[in-house]
């Protein structure tokens, strides 16, 4: 592709994503999940699957926003059924989970075309607070609209969440949740939220807060 065609289609593509984040930010989420392709919509049926199926032990493996989004979710006494929402619901549900990352998708915007993978999708870098982070997204073209994968997004969450608990709770992710739980005033079940839960569909969901 040219450097002329990709300049010109630039503007658009910064404008769709920017339209994502305000879904996002206004928890449009049937707006969002339609503007989601890639490895973030296999990692949402994945996510989907821990839910219902992880017990301590395994969930305890996982990357620290994962295991706040399932705990999160199955320590509350509300029950939602995840079959009836849109594929990448439970992706972007556990991608908010925790509203104090939430500027690094506020902040996030798209850099310089760094060509195509190897199914024809743009590889963009990605901007933090106007410093390339050494990160790059991925958009499918191909539909007529911009489709976005955020799975890095997610990621440097995850690695974020991370160095918090590390530097706040000595690594203590139980005593993290239990902040949470205490500053958020929330009806919660800390055995229940390390218990895998089968609801309504065989999975259980509940938004986080």
């Amino acid at each position: 592709m040219d450097r002329e065609r990709i300049a010109l289609a630039m503007p658009m593509v910064r404008l769709e994503f920017e339209a994502l984040k305000d879904a996002l930010r206004e928890g449009r989420f049937t707006a969002a999940t339609s503007a989601l392709f890639g490895s973030c919509l296999n990692w949402d049926q994945q996510l989907r699957h821990f839910l219902a199926e992880d017990d301590k032990a395994t969930l305890s493996a996982r990357d620290p926003l994962t295991r706040f989004f399932v705990t999160r979710t199955r320590g509350a006494p509300e029950e939602m059924d995840f079959t009836a929402l849109p594929v990448g619901s439970a992706f972007l549900m556990a991608l908010s989970a925790f509203s104090v990352l939430d500027v690094l998708m506020d902040e996030l915007s798209l850099g310089d075309h760094l060509g195509l993978d190897e199914e024809g999708n743009w590889q963009l870098a990605t901007v933090l607070a106007g410093q390339n982070d050494g990160s790059r997204i991925s958009v499918d073209k191909g539909s007529g609209r911009c489709r976005f994968d955020l799975m890095v997004v997610y990621r440097n969450k995850a690695q974020a969440l991370e160095r918090f608990i590390a530097e706040e709770f000595d690594d203590d992710f139980d005593r993290f949740l239990w902040r949470y739980v205490a500053d958020h005033d929330l009806d919660f079940d800390m055995e229940q939220a390390w218990r895998p839960r089968i609801g309504k569909g065989g999975e259980n969901a509940h938004p986080c807060a």
